[in-house]
């Protein structure tokens, strides 16, 4: 028998999202908001299982009202939903994990037992987490021998063992799915979508990534996945599919001469939303007919939710537009000083502010 799954994870309800400063709120309502989407799309795509593969909290401690608002999308999908224990949300004694809560909702399980899951079209052997930090492999438990001729899934949090640029907990090997013999291994805790291929050259392990990002370091977030899987041993048809609610944009720009900064003001403009967190890095000159546009990308903030603007921008010392003696001097000295980079940042602020001095002053 086939099987639809809708693979999800590392949902962090209840981040305090403290680095987006007064948009934290919107940007925490936001992945609730994403959740409800993600409930509609399994919904829509009629899924016979969705994997909530770990942190979908982002503490045990979260409000309470907050696991609620969960337990009501969860039991919104219209399919069995499997949620594992990750290693922000844990199991433990008393954790959120035995709140009464989840017995309202009969479509939901919470994975907290290593032991197969038997659904009609497949068995899931669920890997929860108990502790935080670990080194060992969650998935080492699942016996390679049992359901040999039904669809078998795996769920884990953990990263994978020996690839780089992951922090090495919870290690899972690369070659997880044919050491299990699992068709399809939906993985959890990397917020960038990743996906690894067997030796038979079939995908059957994947991290799904969070489908709300958080940073802008989560270049490949905002997904979940739809995953097809027509008979055991089949190869399984992966499809991404966007939920993302807000929209996570860093731009960075060269200046090296005068008016380019005006297209830098154009393009943001355009991607000027309440919805969009952006970051733009500018770097090169700041020509003093450029000033003005300088401001007035400042003042595109309020268009945005979440605008942080890096002025790596040095201003151009023109000599003859200042005259001789004290100003021209400080000027100078806080060229040089902006060369050096330890006090590269507060010496072109001050430069800055001595050249619109020096222009307003009609110098």
């Amino acid at each position: 028998m086939a099987v639809r799954l809708l693979h999800t994870a590392d949902w962090q309800i209840g981040m305090k999202a403290a680095h987006l400063g007064p948009a934290a709120a919107r940007a925490r309502e936001a992945r609730l908001e994403t959740a409800r989407r993600i409930a509609e799309l399994a919904r829509a795509e009629r899924v016979d299982l969705a994997i909530l593969a770990g942190d979908t909290f982002e503490h045990p401690a979260v409000p309470l009202d907050d696991v609620g608002r969960v337990a009501r999308v969860l039991a919104d999908f219209g399919c069995p939903v499997i949620v594992l224990p990750g290693n922000h949300d844990p199991l433990g004694a008393g954790s959120l994990w035995e709140l009464p809560v989840w017995e309202e909702c009969p479509n939901v399980r919470i994975a907290r037992l290593e032991s197969p899951i038997e659904l009609e079209s497949c068995v899931v052997f669920p890997c929860p987490l108990r502790n935080r930090w670990g080194t060992g492999d969650p998935t080492a438990w699942i016996p390679s021998g049992l359901f040999g001729d039904r669809i078998r899934i795996g769920a884990a949090h953990g990263a994978v063992a020996g690839l780089p640029n992951q922090e090495q907990n919870w290690s899972i090997p690369a070659d997880a799915p044919s050491l299990r013999r699992l068709d399809y291994l939906a993985l959890g805790d990397w917020h960038s979508a990743r996906q690894y291929r067997s030796p038979d050259g079939a995908v059957r392990m994947a991290f799904s990534g969070t489908p709300e990002p958080a940073s802008f370091a989560e270049d490949a977030s905002g997904f979940v996945l739809l995953v097809d899987i027509d008979s055991p041993g089949a190869a399984p048809r992966i499809r991404q599919e966007r939920v993302a609610r807000l929209r996570w944009i860093r731009e960075e720009f060269q200046i090296l001469e005068s008016g380019a900064l005006a297209a830098v003001l154009r393009k943001l403009e355009a991607l000027a939303s309440p919805e969009t967190v952006a970051e733009l890095h500018l770097a090169g000159a700041l020509y003093p007919e450029d000033r003005d546009t300088l401001a007035a990308l400042r003042q595109l903030a309020s268009r945005f939710l979440f605008l942080r603007i890096h002025d790596g921008l040095r201003p151009v010392l023109r000599l003859e537009d200042l005259p001789d003696g004290p100003l021209r001097e400080a000027a100078r000295r806080l060229d040089q000083l902006a060369l050096q980079e330890e006090q590269s940042a507060e010496a072109r602020l001050a430069l800055q502010t001595l050249l619109t001095f020096a222009k307003g002053a009609g110098a």
